[in-house]
């Protein structure tokens, strides 16, 4: 339980130093990725666990997002355009971290999977 409480309070300061910086998307990270934080626990049946942190990830949120948002527009997109947008998310944020020096997106994944692999350890804990 105190790997877990770790896990909780580097995810409060993640997401408080988030919302500083871009309140939306500390929202949406803090709306997709605080409930499985809460839900899991050592031991118990863990695959329903350990699937909802899979599906909460930053990149398959990332992902998810552009297929909704592409619903939105009444435009839908198969699986190999929604990946290509999704890629191109991804490079369009290292681009501006090394053009611009918006170092959000580098920050963001030193603070979210740390977070999340702790919570995959508080998960398989024996």
């Amino acid at each position: 339980m105190t790997l877990k409480l770790v896990a909780l309070l580097a995810l409060a300061l993640l997401l408080t130093c988030l919302a500083l910086l871009n309140f939306s998307l500390g929202f949406l990270l803090g709306v997709t990725l605080v409930p499985p934080a809460a839900a899991v626990r050592p031991g118990g049946n863990r695959l329903p666990l350990a699937l909802l942190l899979v599906l909460t990830t930053p990149g398959v949120s990332l992902f998810l997002a552009v297929l909704v948002e592409r619903e939105l527009l009444e435009a839908p997109a198969g699986l190999g355009e929604a990946w290509q947008r999704f890629l191109g998310a991804l490079g369009q944020g290292l681009l501006q971290d090394h053009l611009h020096g918006a170092h959000l997106s580098p920050l963001l994944a030193l603070g979210a999977y740390p977070c999340w692999l702790l919570l995959w350890n508080v998960l398989f804990w024996k």
